[in-house]
């Protein structure tokens, strides 16, 4: 089969201007969300595990189980840190406030709409009595990667709240998922993410 060359340079060059502009966005929105919850009165702020970054799914640079190197989803962890707190310091010892989550899913399993999910971790809490893991931040791609997750899609499950479990920690969480695309500017943003997960963080702030 012959391949017409100027066309598949066409097709590769729309790929990546499509794939960059999707990344933008969604980078964008965080940076958005990070902006307006450190300005709200509960000043949240990011959790700086690896310096001031985001998780991703795990990528595969391996010949013999190739997988494409983008990213799946974009998440990040936010808290309230009282005065001259560490913030690469979440104990696991369940007595902490709670984290706000974001996560910006672009591929997943039985998605039919990219979505953006936020909400709460109530209470983080350490298994095994062994020296890893340390703090929070030690598993937080963890537990983005294994927990925050499908199926089904978080918008058609309306209200989300789960227990999650593995060798090393428990916790238990709350969120809502809404599409991407409806989401198209900061007033959205603000309306249908941060109102609703600050209000979702006073509720599990006065349980506490």
């Amino acid at each position: 089969m012959k391949v017409d060359a100027d066309r598949l340079a066409q097709q590769v060059k729309l790929a990546y201007e499509f794939m960059e502009a999707l990344h933008g966005q969604a980078l964008a929105l965080i940076k958005d969300v990070e902006t307006q919850l450190v300005r709200a009165p509960e000043q949240l702020e990011c959790l700086r595990p690896g310096g001031y970054r985001y998780t991703l799914n795990p990528l595969s640079y391996t010949l013999e189980r190739p997988q494409a190197i983008l990213a799946d989803y974009y998440g990040l962890w936010f808290r309230y840190f009282e005065g001259n707190a560490i913030r690469t310091q979440t104990p696991l010892d369940g007595n902490i406030p709670p984290i706000a989550f974001l996560k910006v899913v672009l591929r997943e399993r039985n998605l039919v709409h990219p979505e953006v999910r936020f909400g709460i971790v109530d209470k983080v809490i350490k298994i095994a009595d062994s020296k890893w893991p340390k703090k929070f931040e030690d598993v937080h791609s963890r537990v983005a990667d294994l927990a925050l997750v499908g199926p089904p899609p978080w918008i058609e499950r309306r209200n989300v709240k789960e227990d999650y479990k593995d060798s090393y920690i428990s916790l238990e969480f709350r969120g809502v998922g809404i599409r991407l695309a409806d989401l198209p500017d900061s007033e959205a943003i603000a309306e249908k993410v941060v109102d609703p997960l600050l209000e979702m963080y006073r509720q599990v702030a006065t349980e506490a």
